[in-house]
Formats: structure tokens, C-alpha cells, sequence
């Protein structure tokens, strides 16, 4: 009888044992499950504020500026992609070479020279900074407005006409005069002879009306083209097409 209570009890020890092993397997499983779950929403969440960021772009009327500032926004998160470990995002942008032409004051482009620009490629337009680059060659806007102040190259690209009759006009045959009649103007903080002369303000004014004109261009993003990423839900590719310069 002794014998059988101890088996018993013994039985019962183990089925105790089994249920609350049970339990906790159970409780285990279900906390992993909340976590995936809850990990999962989290990573949703990231997603879809990561993507906001460049919905808002696809439209039929992003501005050249605005394209600039997105190309900018990628370059920066691709540098820091290795780190959080998602794949490179790119921008691709193209103008037509007739519509190119209609950017520039006389018919030749400066700056927007190509059909076809990329977030790696953007700072052909933009232009390096200046302690990469000393000269103004091919156009390099960041250097204009180190130049100039951005509000006086502003000012040269809507004065550019009238900085042509200067150039133009046979009674100011001599430098010395163009740059007197330049600075009768007062369209910059200091003389023609400090920046370099009028036919030197000319050709910045050239350049900065271009990029002036770019930024007032209207580009329609290719939707068919967007792509996301197979793993994350991240786009990573979107494709915009120039259609002509806005108001």
C-alpha cells in the first residue's frame, strides 16, 4: 500500500513537472512569437517611413530643385547604407537635349551638358566645392556662389541681358569702361575689376542663369521604373524624365 502511494505521488510529481514544462514551453512560444511579431511591425514601420520620404517625389511636376535635393538625400543615405546594412538607393534623371538648350541664355550649355544624371553624377551640375576646385571650369555653381554670394549670382542671372549690351556696346571700347558702366549698376557689393571684369561676370552669369533656369524645370517621375527592395519593402530605384521648364 506504502509502495503504491509513493508510486503515486511520483506520478503526480512527473505530471506536474510535464504541465509546467508545457506551460513554459508554451509562455516561450508565445513571447517569441510577440517579439517576432512585434519586430516585424517595427521593421514595417521603418519602412514605411523610409519610403514617405521619397513617395512625396512621385509626381509629374518635381522641380529641378527639388531633384537636386533628393539626389542630395540619397547621396547621403548611401553613405551611411554599409552601416545599417540596406542596399544602395538610385536616382536617375533625363533631359533632352532640346530641352537642355531652352536652359541656357544663348543657345550653348555650360553646365547641363548630358541627357542623363545620376546621385553619383549630380555634382556635375551642383558642382564640387571649393576646396576641391579652384577654377570655375565646366561650370561650377558651388564656386559661383562662393564667388558671388548666392544672392548676388541670382541677381547677374536676371541682369544678364544687360550685362551683354555692356559687352556689346562699341562706345565702351576699352575694359576700364565696361567695368565703370558694369559698376554704375550696382548689381555687386564690390568693382567688375575685383571679380575679374565684366567678360569674366559674363560668363558666371552664363553659367548661373543655366542652373537658375534647371531648378525651374519640371520632371515626371516613371512609376513603372520605381523599385523596392525584394527583402526590406526599401525602394531603391526611381527614374524621373524632364518635361520642360516650369513658370
Amino acid at each position: 500500500m506504502e509502495n503504491a502511494s509513493k508510486a503515486l505521488i511520483m506520478a503526480a510529481s512527473v505530471l506536474i513537472a510535464i504541465v509546467i514544462i508545457g506551460a513554459f514551453m508554451l509562455m516561450m512560444s508565445n513571447l517569441t512569437d510577440y517579439q517576432e511579431k512585434s519586430y516585424q511591425s517595427t521593421a514595417d514601420a521603418q519602412t514605411t517611413e523610409f519610403n514617405n520620404q521619397y513617395v512625396t517625389y512621385v509626381r509629374d511636376d518635381v522641380r529641378g530643385s527639388d531633384m537636386i535635393s533628393l539626389m542630395n538625400k540619397v547621396v547621403d543615405y548611401n553613405s551611411r547604407k554599409t552601416v545599417e546594412g540596406y542596399t544602395e538607393m538610385q536616382v536617375t534623371i533625363t533631359i533632352s537635349s532640346d530641352i537642355r538648350k531652352n536652359l541656357t541664355y544663348d543657345g550653348t550649355n555650360r553646365l547641363v551638358t548630358s541627357n542623363t544624371y545620376t546621385e553619383d553624377t549630380i555634382d556635375k551640375i551642383v558642382g564640387q566645392p571649393t576646396s576641391v576646385t579652384n577654377s570655375i571650369s565646366g561650370g561650377k555653381i558651388r564656386d559661383i556662389e562662393d564667388k558671388y554670394q548666392q544672392k548676388y549670382a541670382n541677381q547677374l542671372s536676371s541682369e544678364i541681358a544687360n550685362i551683354e549690351t555692356i559687352l556689346k556696346d562699341k562706345t565702351l571700347n576699352t575694359t576700364k569702361k565696361q567695368n565703370e558702366a558694369f559698376d554704375e549698376e550696382q548689381w555687386l557689393p564690390k568693382t567688375a575689376e575685383s571679380y575679374g571684369g565684366v567678360s569674366k561676370i559674363y560668363q558666371d552669369a552664363l553659367v548661373y542663369y543655366e542652373y537658375v533656369q534647371f531648378k525651374r524645370t519640371e520632371f515626371k517621375c516613371i512609376t513603372n521604373k520605381t523599385q523596392y527592395d525584394t527583402k526590406t519593402g526599401r525602394i531603391i530605384k526611381m527614374e524621373f524624365e524632364c518635361t520642360g521648364i516650369g513658370v
